[in-house]
């Protein structure tokens, strides 16, 4: 058998500075991670391998003070080379300057945008030009703020608790995900009333992450509850109309996902990572389990886990480059770099009919020969 050909699939668990909680991740450029630790309040900066995406060195930077509540992380477009933060303990977004030239250069804090007096908690924050959209879960509102001019501000009160926030990227519409109330809330575009939107029992429930897919629509993870997942995730056309898949087969049958990310540059066979995480129920699979849909969004074809060497660890948020695939694990004060297997053998890797593992990694073949084995006499 050709080494060439084997399906090899790996994760590394690569230690943080010490925190007890390890939220969201975003990149800056191809060499530089950015992970928020929201006890500390501590901004970590990551320098990676930009060919192999592996992590070189980690220094944590306190953002403000160390009583902030630091967590969103989203990549400025309207401000090349800077992020928008929430400060969840403080009601205030920040606009910063990671200084990626050094990771020993604490970033520069170059914006504030204060939020009104009523809105509590900001959890995620997402950039429209100078628009800025965040969800306050403590508070139960989604804001709407001019980073021009604060005061320009707009509440939008829903149900408990609003965990992420988007913008549709065809229709405009503003989406929020309700974690405790089990809903979706939805904000039109053309000034229609905002409305809430219930998640059907038989298709899961607790939606947590979204993220824009490069369908043009918004995509969504359910986490479940304290007796598990059901593998379920959705997706919102630009209508409003849901499409909803459930992965059924061993191991991501039972999995609650908190969030998920398209592979990058994945061209006409889409790849999502969907990421399980046991948040909702102690004993639920910590991993990443990535799917291959049709070329027109509308079905999973393949299906491949990977399992996290630390369980029980409430993995966080995944996040997918040209050079890595990343996964924080809250619980375990770490960042996860994975390598699913890339298998050129008949249809590869698929958990979904493979025939000779459950997991998918079965070689029909007698004889195997593995990467950088020396050649036999």
């Amino acid at each position: 058998m050709n080494a060439l050909r084997l399906a090899l699939k790996s994760v590394i668990e690569y230690p943080l500075p010490a925190s007890s909680q390890t939220h969201e991740v975003a990149a800056i450029g191809p060499d530089l991670l950015l992970i928020s630790q929201q006890p500390s309040g501590a901004l970590v900066k990551m320098r990676v391998d930009p060919h192999s995406g592996q992590p070189r060195a980690a220094i944590a930077h306190v953002i403000d003070n160390p009583f902030t509540g630091l967590h969103g992380l989203t990549v400025s477009k309207t401000h090349p080379g800077c992020l928008w933060v929430t400060l969840q303990f403080q009601s205030e977004l920040l606009l910063i300057d990671p200084i990626a030239s050094d990771l020993t250069t604490p970033p520069e804090i170059l914006k504030r945008v204060p939020l009104p007096q009523l809105a509590r908690g900001p959890h995620v924050v997402v950039e429209d030009g100078d628009i800025l959209w965040t969800s306050c879960k403590d508070s139960h509102h989604i804001v709407r703020v001019d980073s021009r001019n604060p005061a320009a501000a707009t509440l939008y009160p829903c149900p408990p608790r609003p965990i992420f926030v988007q913008r549709h990227p065809d229709s405009g519409d503003i989406y929020a995900t309700l974690d405790q109330s089990s809903q979706l809330y939805r904000i039109p575009a053309n000034g229609g009333a905002p409305a809430a939107i219930e998640i059907p029992a038989e298709h899961g429930n607790t939606p947590v992450g979204m993220v824009p897919g490069p369908d043009g629509n918004l995509w969504f993870a359910l986490l479940g509850n304290a007796s598990g997942g059901n593998g379920g995730f959705g997706r919102i056309r630009a209508g409003g109309d849901i499409d909803w898949f459930r992965l059924s087969t061993a191991p991501a049958a039972g999995a609650g996902f908190i969030h998920l990310g398209f592979t990058p540059e994945s061209g006409a066979e889409p790849r999502l990572n969907l990421l399980a995480s046991s948040m909702a129920c102690d004993s639920a699979l910590n991993g990443v389990v990535q799917v291959k849909m049709s070329p027109d969004y509308s079905r999973v074809e393949t299906q491949q886990t990977i399992a996290f060497p630390s369980q029980h660890s409430m993995s966080h948020r995944v996040l997918s480059t040209v050079h890595g695939l990343y996964a924080t694990e809250l619980g375990a004060c770490c960042l996860a770099h994975l390598r699913p297997a890339d298998n050129r053998y008949g249809e590869g890797v698929n958990e979904m009919a493979d025939p000779y593992s459950l997991w998918g990694c079965g070689i029909p073949e007698t004889s195997v020969r593995y990467p950088g084995a020396h050649r036999e006499e």
